[in-house]
């Protein structure tokens, strides 16, 4: 018995461990959780620090669907004349999610990570990896 739980800890560590290189788009019981709202058009809160191989969830609290998209956006005065005002980077996306509805990503690499919703590209929120 003893030999199993010290195992399990081993065992726990290397499944987060992996899903983090994958940045794996479901969140495991294991691994550390950090939870943004969408809430009146905002992510609640916009900007957060987390260690690596934290799992961030996105949850959706208004009547109206979002997306979680990676990458940056541009909106107001900076995006006139401009043919395309948002660009992602490709490192994660949600799809379109309604009400009460989570979006979760594992990033295990540090760095920045803005995001942005392509249905109202004036949201906006960075995640620092350290």
């Amino acid at each position: 018995m003893a030999r199993f739980s010290r195992w399990s800890g081993v065992i726990a560590f290397l499944l987060c461990s992996a899903l983090a290189y994958g940045q794996h788009q479901s969140a495991q019981p294991d691994c550390p959780i950090v939870k943004v709202g969408i809430k009146n058009l905002q992510f609640v809160p916009n900007n957060i620090t987390v260690a690596p191989g934290t799992t961030i969830r996105w949850t959706n609290l208004d009547a109206v669907d979002h997306d979680v998209t990676s990458g940056t956006s541009i909106t107001g005065r900076k995006a006139r004349g401009l043919a395309k005002t948002r660009f992602p980077d490709n490192k994660f996306s949600s799809g379109l999610f309604g009400k009460d509805k989570s979006f979760s990503v594992t990033l295990d690499r540090p760095g920045e990570y803005t995001y942005y919703c392509s249905v109202h590209p004036f949201m906006t929120g960075k995640i620092t990896v350290k």
